[in-house]
């Protein structure tokens, strides 16, 4: 009989979710009596409807309002630092992120810096900081963040010779409240309903096949698979299509705390590898990875994968559990495809010279080699990116 494995589940953020749950942030931020707050958010954002009504909401309330609207993908510690140094004196109470997961890791390493100065890279790791950070609301504006639930941030290494994704975590960065929002979603490009929706299936499939989850976290992550797979495309296909762009955010924000709790895996280990390198976008690489990576590792608990076929609507019956697993990975394959995924690497600049220096960043990635379901190994990683490019 195997040892009985012990867990810790942290889940810290309030979710308000549904059509409208936005117009609820001024009655939140009421409760604390917030003098003086910042919002965090990106140029697409800043000239879009979205920021206008979150503006409109807080109108009434007395409270002077800041806004940084240069956040770029794949946010660095150059970028991260010098907005600490923009804002680091203007008593800055709250910050309220508003939009995908490049927003609010930026946010959460602005709330560590207001808190406690210094540099971001100070604080990669678990808890290296020493006073409460500043605390934060998120309003999700893509469908496959996740960050919104969990306690961690992702902050590209931009002042080394050598250009990594790097982690920092807390319980205190929870988001103090999130806001799953399906109306501020609709109407957004179906590209990029694509590339989120993919990376938070993504985030669902390897937190349900990590080494480090539970029941709890298998419960969050399978259910997504299943929501994922049938929303996704109802969202692609039809923007407008509110009700599932309410399942997708919320099925996203479930991974989020599934992966705040149970880890990720491979994917992301070259992933962030590729990110950091080419500044390639992270749902895109993801999504193209997925297929090659689950190929790779459904030997190694066919039976979870079994599972995650069924979640997808594939019919497995009659078929042995190894067919069937075999089926779910064909079908995420599919879905790629279906929603305008690129199949190669290769067509978003990735470039084979390139295969050695990414096997040997994605391979000292503990983080997520440890939780991934198959024992990985250096020559693995650079056969699984050999494919993927060509």
């Amino acid at each position: 009989m195997s040892a009985i494995k012990n867990t810790e589940f942290l889940a810290r953020t309030k979710l308000v979710t549904g059509s409208g749950s936005v117009k609820f942030l001024a009655d939140e931020l009421k409760k604390d009596n917030y003098r003086k707050i910042l919002i965090i958010t990106d140029k697409g954002i800043a000239g879009s409807g979205i920021l206008d009504n979150i503006q409109a909401i807080l109108k009434p309330l007395d409270i002077e309002i800041e806004i940084y609207d240069d956040v770029k993908p794949n946010p660095s510690v150059t970028a991260t630092d010098g907005a600490y140094e923009t804002y680091k004196d203007n008593q800055i109470e709250a910050l309220i992120a508003v939009g995908g997961g490049s927003v609010i890791d930026f946010a959460k390493a602005l709330s560590v810096l207001l808190a406690n100065g210094g540099s971001i890279a100070d604080y990669f790791g678990f808890d290296l900081y020493e006073d409460t950070p500043t605390p934060l609301f998120a309003i999700p504006t893509t469908v496959g963040t996740g960050s919104e639930g969990g306690h961690a941030g992702v902050i590209t290494v931009d002042n080394e010779a050598l250009k990594t994704k790097k982690l920092f975590f807390g319980e205190d960065l929870f988001p103090k409240v999130a806001f799953l929002d399906g109306d501020l979603l609709t109407g957004m490009p179906g590209a990029l309903v694509a590339s989120t929706g993919m990376d938070a299936l993504t985030h669902a499939i390897e937190g349900y096949v990590s080494k480090n989850g539970s029941v709890i976290t298998d419960a969050l992550n399978l259910h997504a698979v299943r929501v994922i797979g049938t929303a996704i495309l109802e969202a692609y296909s039809n923007t407008d299509n509110e009700e599932a762009m309410n399942n997708m955010v919320q099925a996203s924000t479930s991974t989020g705390i599934g992966m705040a709790n149970g880890g990720l895996g491979l994917v992301h280990g070259i992933s962030h590898a590729i990110g950091a390198q080419y500044d390639a976008p992270h749902g895109i690489v993801n999504a193209i990875l997925l297929p090659y990576v689950l190929e790779y590792n459904w030997v190694a608990n066919p039976h979870k994968f079994a599972q995650i076929a069924e979640a997808l609507r594939v019919n497995t019956w009659g078929l042995s559990i190894e067919d069937a697993a075999k089926a779910g990975v064909q079908r995420v394959r599919e879905l790629t495809r279906e929603t305008g995924i690129p199949e190669k690497l290769s067509a978003i600049g990735v470039q084979e010279d390139k295969i050695d220096i990414l096997t040997d960043i994605a391979f000292a990635d503990e983080l997520y080699m440890a939780p991934n379901p198959r024992k990985v190994t250096r020559e693995d990683i650079y056969n699984i990116l050999k494919e993927a490019i060509n």
